[in-house]
């Protein structure tokens, strides 16, 4: 088998069924668990290494940002896959992309196994000269750069809203061994410091957000459609696998968050676009709607900018293509209203309507 790149993920992919969080709303047959703790945000192959699957070990911690004010936007993945490097497939990947009113720059770059650390106590992570790395105060260091140096990157994340595990070895694909976790580290941060693309520098003082996943599964068993969205009262994230009765919706409004199980929500494709160089067509535009009986979402979610990636997997499976992108959000939330004795049933009352950009992803096997 010849030596393929494995496929880069991020990108903040592990969208299941939640666990819960510290309060708020759960599915039924759902309890919070414990509170996160720095070392949910560490490395954590260790506690899986030495399985039959560890070829199929990944790992990553992503980071956006989206800086209207300046007209840049940017996801960073900090990516590792098979560290064992079990028949020599071990891949390490550095992966960038910003977005400007010029475009689109990408970067997906190798490195060596022996270029990647990362601490089992904290977030501590480097990728040759890339770093993340979790400060005194709780903020994070995050910099870098394309080994092209058409991008570069230094800033502090400054989280605003707090952490929640939101799988716990769920099991996404077709085998009962394919689990991931997931924590959303930051649903919200406050980001500031410095990027360029092509040698213009951007100053940057915008929200953004952080998460991390790991595990072990085939890339092409879990295709997935993601989303996320922030302002100063609400985080919303969404994460449903294609084909399959997997996903989670989580909106946290004013510190209370409700999750809603994959019974409880519907994601609609309703415009879609065609990608000449890949030759698939994607979602342009998506309608979410989630209701648990006492609260209801409606979300309408359209591509700003579209950034393909691709991952090449070994034969005999597809490539893998993953739609890396800006959108912009319009969505109302309604809470049931109390009827008589405060019974439900009283009918709905608009609590929020709330718009502005954030990002979303759309994964596809190339045939």
């Amino acid at each position: 088998m010849s030596r393929r790149v494995h496929p880069l993920c991020s990108l903040g992919w592990g969208f299941l069924l939640a666990l819960g969080v510290a309060e708020g709303t759960f599915p039924s047959g759902l309890s919070p668990p414990t509170a996160v703790t720095p070392a949910d945000d560490a490395y954590h192959y260790s506690a899986w290494a030495g399985r039959r699957h560890d070829t199929w070990y990944t790992e990553w911690w992503y980071f956006n940002l989206f800086d209207a004010a300046a007209g840049v936007q940017a996801i960073f993945s900090y990516f590792v896959s098979n560290p064992a490097d079990v028949r020599g497939l071990g891949q390490v990947q550095m992966v960038a992309s910003m977005y400007t009113g010029d475009g689109v720059v990408s970067a997906i770059d190798l490195y060596p196994l022996d270029t990647f650390a990362a601490s089992d106590g904290q977030a501590d992570v480097s990728i040759g000269g890339n770093t993340a790395h979790i400060q005194g105060d709780g903020s994070y260091l995050v910099s870098g750069a394309s080994r092209d140096q058409r991008l570069a990157w230094h800033l502090v994340y400054t989280p605003e809203s707090d952490p929640w595990l939101a799988a716990d070895r769920m099991v996404i694909g077709r085998l009962p061994w394919e689990q991931m976790s997931w924590l959303v580290q930051m649903p919200r941060a406050r980001v500031t410091g410095d990027v360029s693309v092509d040698g213009r520098h951007y100053a940057v003082d915008a929200p953004g957000y952080h998460d991390h996943n790991w595990g072990e599964w085939i890339p092409t068993d879990g295709l997935w459609s993601w989303a996320q969205y922030s302002d100063d009262r609400l985080n919303l994230e969404l994460g449903d696998f294609l084909g399959k009765p997997v996903g989670v919706v989580s909106l946290d409004f004013d510190g209370e968050r409700t999750v809603f199980g994959p019974d409880q929500y519907r994601l609609a494709h309703i415009r879609w676009a065609w990608d000449p160089q890949n030759r698939l067509f994607y979602p342009s535009e998506s309608r979410l709607i989630a209701d648990n009986g006492k609260l209801r979402l409606d979300v309408r979610i359209r591509v700003l900018q579209n950034g393909p990636l691709r991952g090449d997997l070994p034969l005999p499976l597809r490539d893998l293509i993953i739609y890396e992108q800006t959108a912009g959000y319009q969505g109302r939330v309604w809470q049931r209203r109390s009827g008589p004795r405060g019974a439900e049933g009283g009918g709905w009352r608009l609590k929020a309507s709330f718009g502005g950009p954030g990002f979303k992803e759309w994964t596809a096997k190339r045939y």
